[in-house]
């Protein structure tokens, strides 16, 4: 059972991180920076994304974000900004 309470929670915080680069690279209007790490294991998973540039419209955002997940739960936070 905790294998899949394992397989789970890695799920929860990879499967996001999958869909939203391709997200990612759509919503880029102008020069930008944009870095994603990502590990898994059998003690679980870890995801950490940090992007920031301008909208098509020419709108400044910057945003950081990461997930954690273990057998002992999962856990997420994130910090933005635009102009």
């Amino acid at each position: 059972m905790r294998k899949l309470a394992k397989a789970i929670a890695v799920g929860a915080v990879v499967v996001p991180v999958v869909l939203g680069g391709a997200t990612v690279a759509s919503a880029d209007g102008g020069p930008g920076y944009g870095k994603h790490d990502s590990s898994a294991t059998v003690y679980g998973g870890t995801s950490a994304k940090t992007k920031s540039g301008f909208t098509e419209d020419g709108t400044a955002y910057f945003m950081k974000s990461s997930k954690t997940a273990n057998s002992t739960g999962a856990t997420g936070n994130a910090t933005g900004s635009h102009s």
